[in-house]
């Protein structure tokens, strides 16, 4: 990593060599800790809503790896000179609240003096050795799946432009700050092959970490979930600057023609996005039925195929 040599352990079954979502370390034949940590600027006025999307945000990350997250540390970058005491605190109660949601136990933090506000947290969770989940291992044919509406990235522009009303600004902050708990417990209920979940580097970002180079996926761009007001506010030109390096860097892994808005919502950076999920085709009504008793909502946007190796087909 950046030429420093990294101290090696038989027990990190998860490093940070295949690029996955947390780190794993055995500690028995039967437990295994798995380790996060993610924080950011705000993307909503609101301090209590920022503080919940950003603990969400953190334990994705976690639930991604099929694990359960356990304990958590906050960080926090802010000036009480400058914003106020009572901002900080309806950020730290916004991410309690989540942690409470989350069956966490929150055991401190760090705070740093710094006139731009940051927040989140370090997420400590457990997964038996042998049921780790990684961003690889999608099998031919195998349904590509995904537990939130995409757009967020749009939709946050769009807030900073006061284009957005009040009752749009709830749906995305409601959808942004929902634990994917749930989403973790319905796949790991049927035969899931492989799990992501999708953020700043937008869905084909994600996905592309799901197929490397030994696996293709076709992308079904009709099928695709999104918050409605994203398509009048891209075409508004309400465009994250994040939404452009993506396709910068990430659309050589793409076979298609463009297709308008939906090529701009595929690299549409998410914040606190859903689970992107390889299963079975087979345990498809499982997982949906499992998925709607749990109150998580859920597309089956794609399928993973053996051609072409590392390339997303728009379909």
């Amino acid at each position: 990593m950046c030429g420093v040599e990294i101290p090696a352990d038989k027990n990190v079954l998860v490093g940070i060599e295949g690029f996955e979502d947390a780190g794993v370390y055995k500690l028995t034949d039967e437990i295994a800790i798995v380790q996060t940590v993610d924080f950011f600027t705000p993307v909503v006025d609101d301090p209590y809503s920022f503080g919940q999307i950003a603990a969400a945000n953190a334990f994705s990350d976690i639930y991604a790896m099929g694990a359960v997250p356990k304990t958590a540390l906050n960080l926090v970058c802010f000036s009480p000179k400058q914003h106020g005491i009572d901002v900080l605190k309806e950020i730290i109660r916004g991410g309690i609240d989540k942690i409470r949601e989350a069956g966490v136990s929150l055991l401190g933090g760090h705070s740093v003096d710094d006139p731009e506000i940051k927040y989140g947290l370090s997420v400590t969770g457990i997964v038996h050795p042998e049921k780790i989940m990684r961003n690889e291992g999608a099998l031919p044919e195998d349904l590509l799946i995904v537990t939130k509406p995409l757009g967020t990235g749009i939709l946050n522009t769009g807030l900073k432009g006061d284009a957005l009303s009040p009752a749009s600004i709830k749906r995305v902050t409601d959808v942004m700050a929902s634990l994917n708990a749930g989403a973790a417990e319905a796949m790991r209920a049927v035969r899931t092959h492989a799990a992501t979940d999708v953020t700043g580097f937008g869905l084909v970002g994600h996905l592309s970490e799901m197929i490397k180079e030994y696996i293709g996926a076709e992308l079904f761009l009709q099928k695709l979930p999104y918050f409605e007001e994203a398509k009048g506010l891209a075409k508004a030109g309400f465009m994250p600057g994040g939404l452009y390096r993506n396709r910068d860097f990430y659309s050589r892994c793409v076979v298609g023609e463009p297709q308008g808005f939906f090529y701009d919502l595929i690299f549409d950076p998410q914040t606190s996005g859903g689970l992107l999920i390889a299963i079975h085709p087979d345990d498809l009504s499982k997982f949906e039925k499992r998925a709607a008793d749990l109150g998580v909502s859920c597309w089956v946007i794609g399928r993973f195929v053996a051609e072409p190796k590392g390339k997303i087909v728009l379909k």
